[in-house]
């Protein structure tokens, strides 16, 4: 038996983080964990397998309360995502692997491998935030426990995440906004402490135009590791990585075997 035979979820046993669909091939030399976007899911990660292939196993991560899982109960307090992440994920970070998260993905990515390295255990190879201002500095989104639907909805609307045709099915519209109330809660339960270098590489993609993450702040993050750390510019917005998918992947793809020099 393999190392990959021996991680790879049985039939109904997949964690219910997974996708139940969620291919392991053997040949695979790393894990891409992937960790989506406040008011987003795992779909955001649609096309990734096919883009990195067959070196890369892209294991998207579902949160609840959302696409297959929609009727469970969303997490507002970080604490308990994290407990949970950790306990579903763990058996899979056995080998070597990386992670990627975009926007709140990216403050779960990184506060997962805070607490996989400050309990011992092996931390991924190569650690890529996407999009995600630095922990140490004040948040920036929209308080979401004040703010009106309106405000809600116009805060989305100008980083991109509102379609067009959303205008026209409000209960999509009203579902996207609870959903992301519910996101930004979470985020703005995030434990802020002082930065804690990581002996992990760390790479920053954040794009040209996205207000949330600007050039200086995603300097920022070189606070944040003791390894190497770079910063990769993308084009387009907050979104990079849905209005410019083929040139995100050219990046990851491109920082992926860094990480597999190591193994």
């Amino acid at each position: 038996m393999t190392p990959s035979d021996h991680l790879a979820p049985r039939p109904g046993t997949a964690p219910p983080c997974l996708l139940p669909w969620q291919r392991w091939p053997d040949t695979a030399s790393i894990r891409l964990f992937c960790f989506h976007h406040a008011g987003g899911a795992a779909s955001s990660f649609t096309g990734w397998q096919e883009g990195l292939g067959p070196a890369v196993t892209v294991v998207p991560v579902q949160l609840p309360g959302r696409e297959r899982r929609i009727r469970q109960p969303r997490f507002l307090d970080f604490g308990r995502l994290l407990d949970e992440l950790d306990a579903q994920l763990a058996p899979l970070m056995e080998g070597h692997y990386a992670m990627y998260g975009h926007s709140l993905g990216g403050l779960i990515a990184h506060e997962l491998t805070r607490r996989l390295v400050a309990t011992g255990r092996r931390a991924p190879e190569l650690l890529m935030v996407g999009a995600c201002a630095p922990p140490h500095l004040p948040r920036s989104a929209v308080a979401p426990r004040n703010a009106s639907d309106a405000q809600l909805t116009s805060w989305m609307r100008g980083l991109g995440g509102v379609p067009d045709r959303a205008a026209r099915h409000p209960a999509w519209l009203r579902r996207s906004v609870d959903l992301l109330r519910d996101d930004l809660c979470l985020a703005h339960s995030h434990p802020r402490h002082p930065a804690v270098p990581l002996p992990v590489p760390l790479r920053v993609l954040a794009a040209q135009h996205d207000p949330l993450l600007t050039p200086a702040q995603a300097q920022e993050w070189a606070r944040h590791t003791s390894y190497d750390f770079q910063v990769h510019t993308l084009p387009g917005g907050h979104f990079f990585h849905r209005e410019h998918p083929e040139a995100t992947l050219r990046v990851i793809s491109q920082l992926l075997p860094v990480a597999t020099e190591r193994i």
